[in-house]
C-alpha cells in the first residue's frame, strides 16, 4: 500500500512540476531565468511587468529545490511543508555550501527612498501575501539588472539577476517589511 501511495504521489509531483514548466512559471535553468528576465525587461507597461513578477514569485514556491532533489508540496498541509523545510534546512547546514532554494531565482529588492529589503527565501504564504503589494497603485517602477555592472553590488545573491521593486509609499514599504521579517 505504501509503495502505491509513493508512486501515486510521485506522479502527482511530476505532473505539478510539468504543468508549472508548461505555463512558463517554474524556472529551472540559468538559460530559462535569463530568458524570463529578458521578457520582463521587454514589457513596456508596468502592469504587465508586475503580472509576470507575480507569476514568477508564486511559481518559485511550487517546487523547492534542494541541492540533491526537488520536493513537491502539492496536497501537503502547511505544517507538513514546514516540517519538510525544517528537515531540509537541517540537512543543508550539515552539508556546508548547499542551498535550499533554486539557484536561478533573481534577487527581489523592495525599495523606498534609500531603504531596501530583500525577498530571500520565498514561502507559500509570503508569495500569496505579496500579491497585494505588486500593483500599479503601490509600485512606481521596476529596475531590472542582469549581467550588468550593478549586479556586482549584490554579489552572489545577484548572479541570477536583481529586480528592484520601487514602492510609492512609506506605509506600503513598512507593511512589506513586516511581512518579510
Amino acid at each position: 500500500m505504501k509503495l502505491k501511495f509513493k508512486i501515486f504521489y510521485t506522479l502527482i509531483c511530476l505532473f505539478t512540476a510539468s504543468v508549472a514548466v508548461a505555463q512558463d512559471g517554474l524556472i529551472l535553468t540559468a538559460e530559462e531565468n535569463k530568458e524570463w528576465i529578458e521578457n520582463l525587461k521587454a514589457e513596456e507597461e508596468l502592469s504587465q511587468q508586475l503580472s509576470l513578477l507575480k507569476k514568477r514569485i508564486v511559481a518559485d514556491t511550487a517546487v523547492t529545490y534542494s541541492s540533491t532533489r526537488f520536493i513537491c508540496f502539492t496536497g501537503l498541509s502547511d505544517d507538513k511543508k514546514e516540517e519538510i523545510r525544517a528537515n531540509e534546512r537541517k540537512k543543508a547546514k550539515e552539508k556546508s555550501g548547499q542551498q535550499l532554494q533554486s539557484r536561478h531565482r533573481p534577487l527581489y529588492q523592495f525599495v523606498k527612498d534609500r531603504e531596501s529589503i530583500s525577498l530571500s527565501g520565498i514561502k507559500d504564504g509570503t508569495a500569496i501575501d505579496l500579491q497585494e503589494f505588486l500593483t500599479t497603485q503601490k509600485v512606481s517602477s521596476l529596475e531590472i539588472f542582469y549581467d550588468q555592472p550593478e549586479n556586482v553590488l549584490y554579489g552572489v545573491r545577484g548572479e541570477s539577476g536583481v529586480i528592484l521593486i520601487k514602492l510609492k509609499e512609506e506605509k506600503t514599504f513598512e507593511r512589506v517589511k513586516q511581512l518579510l521579517l
